[in-house]
């Protein structure tokens, strides 16, 4: 749903703690070998993970194939609709 004063809608961010855990956990030693693995970009991992940017529903997916076992809302947070003042 898409807030009609901002026309922005709920926000998907990484959770970079959880994230970084998972990935040290599973012997991933770097974000580069991580980016590698899930076949984007260092840099489009750097973005996404400083929230620059929002993932899109192919790098959600990536991550989640990469790591089955996995939740979706351990790995990732959703914001609420921003609200204008």
């Amino acid at each position: 749903m898409k807030d009609s004063s901002t026309g922005e809608g709920p926000r998907v961010t990484l959770n970079r703690e959880n994230f970084d855990r998972l990935r040290r956990a599973n012997g991933i030693g770097s974000d580069a070998e991580m980016a590698r693995i899930l076949g984007v970009s260092p840099v489009t991992l750097w973005r996404v993970a400083e929230g620059k940017n929002i993932p899109s529903n192919q790098f959600i997916a990536r991550v989640l194939t990469t790591f089955p076992h996995t939740q979706f809302g351990t790995l990732f947070n959703v914001g609420p609709v921003a609200v204008a003042a």
